[in-house]
């Protein structure tokens, strides 16, 4: 191998080296992100089950130490969960930049603008979370105040876009490939085997939350058929799926899961939860008497398993 190639060589070595090092950085990055936001998750489900019971002082005690347990979690990581689910009711909020080992610092500030400043300082500054620890340790925050340079880029309220300009008044499924004569049941679960592409339909900022989510109403459990939330919205959107005309019964039940939402669900900085009925077909004049005052918070939209024949195009556009 003469000079030039090995000249080469070393730059095409360099390049590789620097290919598979960003890539295997954007892979633990991506691992973590996931982490904190199935931590943040975990959470959540704990202050909800605490919730439904919070009649039963010792309860959170017993849950703790027996997830903790079954879990293979130490008491203190499931104790942070819960804690990172409060602090920062709005997963979507937490900075992509931050891991949950800098989560489980911040946590522990009570003051906001404190949190602010050191989130802000930990991304400007690209601190590990040992650099975060430390800086909160000597009290750069209190001798930032103190000496009046501090600077803190308070989050600015999000401009929320209206229920209306997201959902469609009818969506297309088509590529479920289902069957002739297919159940209720067949349509959920061909959805939800396909969740990378029944987001896509319903449009961009939607995140797959839970199929199936129970709630205890009057003593009796009932469904929601699907949780997503919307980043846009700022808020829950639960999915109820039926295979037969929209009928006025939907409405009712819609509406008695949302207020429910509204108690046990919402957190502070989220608008009140959406509701969207998807139904084989509506009929606008029923939905109209049916819905009433809650068009702003219940949506009714048809579906659509096939798309329509050439010759059915050529009639629409006609």
């Amino acid at each position: 191998m003469n000079s030039s190639e090995l000249s080469n060589y070393k730059e095409l070595l360099q390049d590789l080296q620097s290919l598979l090092t960003k890539a295997k950085y954007q892979a633990y990055k991506a691992v973590d992100n996931l982490r904190v936001q199935t931590y943040w998750q975990v959470g959540e489900r704990i202050v909800r089950e605490e919730l439904q019971h919070k009649e039963r002082a010792d309860y959170g005690k017993f849950l703790i130490k027996n997830l903790a347990r079954d879990l293979g979690f130490s008491k203190a990581n499931l104790h942070n969960m819960i804690l990172f689910c409060k602090k920062y009711p709005i997963v979507q909020a937490v900075p992509r930049q931050l891991s949950w080992t800098h989560m489980v610092s911040l946590i522990y500030i009570h003051d906001e603008a404190e949190r602010e400043f050191y989130e802000q300082q930990t991304i400007e500054n690209v601190w590990s979370s040992r650099d975060l620890e430390k800086q909160m340790r000597i009290g750069l925050y209190q001798k930032a105040v103190k000496s009046g340079g501090i600077v803190v880029k308070r989050r600015l309220p999000l401009k929320l876009i209206e229920p209306n300009t997201v959902f469609k008044d009818a969506y297309h499924f088509d590529f479920l490939h289902l069957k002739k004569n297919y159940s209720e049941d067949d349509l959920k679960s061909a959805l939800l085997h396909k969740l990378e592409k029944f987001p896509q339909e319903l449009g961009p900022d939607f995140f797959v939350g839970r199929r199936e989510v129970p709630l205890l109403v009057g003593g009796n459990y009932d469904k929601i058929d699907l949780e997503l939330f919307h980043a846009g919205l700022l808020c829950y959107i639960l999915v109820e799926i039926k295979t037969e005309p929209f009928q006025h019964k939907h409405v009712s039940q819609m509406y008695s899961y949302l207020n429910w939402y509204k108690e046990h669900k919402q957190h502070k900085g989220q608008r009140p939860p959406i509701g969207l009925i998807m139904c084989k077909t509506k009929d606008e004049e029923t939905i109209h008497y049916a819905l009433g005052d809650l068009k702003k918070e219940i949506f009714v939209a048809e579906y659509k398993t096939k798309l329509p024949s050439k010759e059915q195009l050529q009639e629409l556009l006609q």
